[in-house]
């Protein structure tokens, strides 16, 4: 049995859970092949879109990204991935684990800041054999942009009325979601990687919420 004894430094995994559990990883083109055998499927990950407002786990920070990154999912209301195991402080899929995770040793970032700067695995890649769908998306990420959306929150906090600008771009967002199960049989568990996480969740970051009024009405509130 190892002792350790205050001051002796790190060099093996602990299992103490943190890295599981402060953050999932995103995926590099070196895990598509999680995708192709059947480990990973698509309603188990998520795109964080340019522009968006995340955690860095690493400087423990929030940052906004200038790419976008497809991300195993995570626990409702934690930073957990869903493949941790509580019960024994496991991973599901350890054997099969994305690239990231085999890099990241919590007691030495180096190894893992240098696989972060790989090429990672985008939308357009996995849909390049669907070009109508792939079409779809890059449309709303036209109509949907955060940059757009940073705009007008900036000109409404400066006192210009662009409120109903802002309301056009959320119902567009979430009209869609819908209309692509109904039309084209896409699963609602889909969604979060095709579009980004819905809008009306995420303008949190611009300091402003969605609240719903009788009668199904939208107000806009700043928080």
């Amino acid at each position: 049995m190892e002792i350790i004894t205050p001051g002796t430094p790190q060099t093996e995994c602990r299992r103490c859970g943190d890295c599981c559990t402060k953050g999932s990883p995103t995926l590099h083109v070196t895990d598509e092949v999680l995708l192709i055998e059947g480990t990973l499927n698509y309603k188990d990950i998520y795109t964080i879109r340019a522009g968006e407002l995340v955690y860095n786990n690493i400087d423990d920070e929030f940052i906004t990204i200038e790419e976008e990154l497809i991300k195993i999912k995570e626990k409702p209301g934690s930073r957990e991935c869903i493949f941790f195991s509580k019960d024994d402080n496991s991973c599901k899929i350890y054997e099969k684990r994305p690239t990231q995770c085999q890099a990241f040793e919590c007691w030495n970032t180096e190894k893992f800041l240098s696989v972060f700067g790989e090429e990672k695995i985008t939308r357009e890649r996995l849909l390049k054999s669907s070009p109508a769908l792939l079409n779809i998306v890059d449309t709303h990420e036209l109509k949907c942009s955060y940059s757009v959306l940073n705009n007008l929150f900036e000109e409404i906090r400066s006192g210009n009325d662009l409120v109903n600008d802002v309301f056009a771009i959320l119902n567009y967002d979430m009209t869609l979601r819908p209309m692509l199960s109904d039309k084209m049989g896409v699963p609602n568990d889909y969604m979060n990687l095709l579009l980004g996480r819905p809008l009306t969740e995420t303008i949190i970051m611009f300091g402003y919420k969605i609240e719903t009024e009788e009668g199904g009405y939208f107000t806009l509130v700043n928080i």
